[in-house]
């Protein structure tokens, strides 16, 4: 499995000064069990400011949503880029870009009632600079989703 599409979406928020904090599977292979998956899921803390560091970075990687309309050219989905009322209006951003699939959470998938600023606070930081979920919260969002994929990868983590 390649890293350098997580890179370069991870590294336009850095350029643009949104603190972002990796869940999911790429979080799972940073705690060490390496498994697939197909898009990065990150973590974000909402603020004014904040909103508009991520539209920056978003624009960057042509961040762009599947609507429901259909393009009469190509018989798909429309993909339309994100907007500032797309961000202020949306908590789960499930979005395509050129770096391919991200979604972006404004709170703690599978512990809604958490603090973000908590979450990010006790988030654990690569050598690289890149924020992980730690290992007890990752545990936690894996429990509450208890999905088939999320109980394997409690299983290959360590409960």
């Amino acid at each position: 499995m390649t890293l350098q599409p997580q890179r370069n979406l991870l590294r336009a928020f850095g350029r643009h000064g949104v603190d972002v904090v990796v869940v999911g599977g790429h979080a799972v292979v940073f705690h060490g069990h390496v498994r697939a998956t197909e898009d990065v899921d990150v973590v974000w803390h909402r603020s004014e400011a904040g909103e508009s560091s991520l539209l920056a970075a978003l624009a960057a990687i042509n961040a762009r949503w599947v609507s429901n309309a259909i393009d009469p050219a190509t018989g798909l989905e429309r993909l339309v880029p994100v907007s500032p009322a797309y961000v202020r209006a949306t908590h789960l951003m499930m979005l395509v870009t050129d770096h391919g699939f991200l979604d972006v959470f404004d709170y703690v998938p599978g512990c809604p009632d958490a603090s973000v600023a908590d979450f990010i606070r006790d988030s654990v930081v690569a050598a690289d600079g890149v924020r992980y979920a730690s290992l007890p919260w990752l545990r936690r969002m894996k429990r509450a989703a208890a999905r088939p994929q999320d109980l394997a990868d409690l299983e290959h983590l360590g409960e």
